[in-house]
């Protein structure tokens, strides 16, 4: 038997699957997701690998399917907690994922997979197919044992005339079809879409056409590893006799990584150093900034702002957002969109009237769904990297391509899938799963408590009530300190703090001295005070009582 557990859940992004047999694993990408705005203090969100680190078995070796964020900038997280084993991706995203490892001082091997004669490893049989997205190399893989053959079809589309002019392997595809498929996991994302996603040579002619006659700069924003998009960007600049310059680290290390491999052409004399742009005229500025997806602390954003030490947006300007907001981002989105406007530029993002060829999608629409499912064939499906609604929409698909309801999973939070032999698939087991959080430097040490105490922080404010105690007899050794934040402002709110004040030193005159149970005595302090700023404000303020011995 094979089983198969997405341990980033069932989610846009976080994307990380466990193939399971009797004796050994094999793991296929390894993401991050991002936090909602709920997630107060969050930095992003990682899978939840304890069902992994808790197995026996051996890990044979990890499949990286393309080099976005979502599913490779994990790894700095994920592999410290696993023992070492080998790493297969294609050229662009093994570089990718090495940039992202180095990021954090880490130096894994990472293998070039062989498209033609494919890797094994264990009892796992892997041949790449070769597939287009929004980020260049991107890979399906095809996966055999001795009991299953599983399609992994991870974010694709079908793009006949791509930037580079690499097609996907539609025979290959086929082949692997014809061999008969007990199961194929499939990009959902799409599913609601008619047709089919143009190809992304299409918004050359339109980016032109938005730079031709800008009096100002273009500010150009898009996912940092849409590196054909970047191509496109730079080649329209040039025509128009504008220099280039890179702004946010995430975009500068792609397009350095991929101009190395030869992914990306930027001519040297078409760029100028990011903090020597004020030497050039606007009209003749052309600025690619990472940001799209309204990151706070991002170049885009600080110039949203107005907080960019090199970034100074004025109405001569033209923002072009050339990529959509990922599901979760889009108020973020929005927000930025906003403060650009009200500095008085023109913002072209795709739900203005008429702009919606200024990005195009690297996930397939249905046109490329039911093909991909007319060319695998497989037994049974599962629809992936999507939300629920568009795991719906799939399995509607599905049915108009003959495949009862009952062959096509759609899988909840910690639902795994079990493929025995070479006909049959079921729903197994659920095994719980978490939100892993990165705050800071610290992974996994944020839970609902933190999260609730954050919230309860941010719309109530916060009290903190110093109490001096001699350390020597326990007794009260001075007055009594109170500190509010977010809750009153200070100065004018004078007779409540004093007021606050009272209320704690008649606590304290109820305990025996000297006091001995100061645990008792805090949560006395905190119940009295949230009941007298409930009376006075109607506010549930967090309260924070010290005991500071002297």
């Amino acid at each position: 038997m094979v089983k198969i557990i997405p341990l980033g859940g069932m989610s846009v992004t976080k994307n990380m699957f466990m193939y399971e047999t009797d004796e050994e694993i094999l793991l296929v990408d390894c993401g991050i997701g991002f936090p909602d705005e709920t997630m107060l203090g969050v930095d992003l969100l990682i899978p939840d690998t304890t069902y992994l680190e808790n197995s026996k078995k051996r890990i044979v070796g990890m499949l990286l399917t393309h080099g976005h964020d979502d599913h490779i900038a994990g790894l700095p997280y994920i592999l410290p907690k696993l023992p070492e084993f080998p790493m297969y991706a294609s050229r662009l995203t093994a570089a990718f994922a090495a940039q992202r490892m180095k990021e954090f001082g880490m130096n894994r091997k990472l293998t070039i997979i062989d498209d033609e004669r494919g890797v094994r490893l264990g009892q796992f049989i892997i041949e790449s197919i070769r597939v287009t997205h929004s980020v260049p190399d991107a890979r399906h893989f095809f996966i055999t044992t001795p009991e299953a053959s599983i399609y992994h079809g991870s974010d694709f589309k079908f793009d006949l005339t791509p930037v580079d002019n690499i097609r996907p392997e539609f025979q290959k595809i086929a082949t692997m079809g014809r061999r008969g498929v007990t199961l194929m996991l499939s990009d959902c994302l799409r599913s609601e879409r008619f047709g089919f996603s143009p190809s992304e040579s299409t918004l050359s002619q339109r980016l032109e056409s938005e730079i031709r006659d800008v009096k100002g700069k273009v500010i150009f924003t898009i996912m940092s590893s849409n590196v054909h998009r970047i191509q496109q960007a730079v080649d329209a600049a040039i025509k128009f006799g504008r220099r280039v310059a890179l702004f946010g680290r995430s975009i500068e290390e792609n397009v350095r990584v991929a101009e190395e491999l030869g992914y990306l052409t930027l001519p040297s004399q078409a760029l100028v150093w990011k903090k020597k742009i004020s030497h050039v005229p606007d009209d003749k500025l052309c600025l690619i900034v990472a940001g799209s997806q309204g990151q706070p602390g991002s170049a885009l954003v600080r110039a949203a702002q107005g907080e960019h030490e090199n970034i100074k947006v004025r109405p001569t300007d033209k923002i072009i957002f050339s990529s959509d907001a990922i599901p979760g981002n889009e108020r973020a989105v929005y927000e930025t969109i906003d403060a650009f406007s009200h500095q008085g530029a023109e913002v072209i993002y795709a739900d203005v009237e008429d702009n919606g060829e200024l990005h195009v999608s690297g996930h397939g629409s249905q046109g490329e769904l039911m093909l991909l499912m007319e060319l695998v064939r497989p037994d049974y499906l599962v629809p992936i990297g999507g939300t629920y609604r568009h795991m719906v929409q799939y399995r509607k698909l599905a049915s108009r391509m003959g495949y009862a309801q009952d062959k096509v999973f759609l899988l909840e939070e910690g639902q795994t899938i079990e493929v025995k032999g070479r006909r049959e698939a079921r729903i197994g087991e659920t095994i719980p799963l978490k939100n892993i959080m990165v705050d800071g430097l610290g992974i996994g040490d944020v839970g609902k408590v933190v999260l609730r105490d954050r919230k309860q922080m941010s719309e109530e404010g916060i009290l903190v009530v110093i109490i001096p105690v001699d350390a020597q007899t326990s007794q009260i050794s001075g007055s009594v300190e109170i500190i509010s934040r977010g809750l009153v402002y200070m100065k004018e709110s004078g007779a409540l703090l004093e007021k606050a004040k009272g209320t704690v030193a008649s606590t304290l005159r109820e305990f025996r001295t000297p006091i001995k149970e100061w645990r008792t005595v805090k949560d006395r302090i905190k119940a009295a005070l949230e009941k007298l700023f409930l009376q006075e404000l109607e506010r549930y303020p967090m309260i924070i009582p010290i005991i500071f011995r002297m």
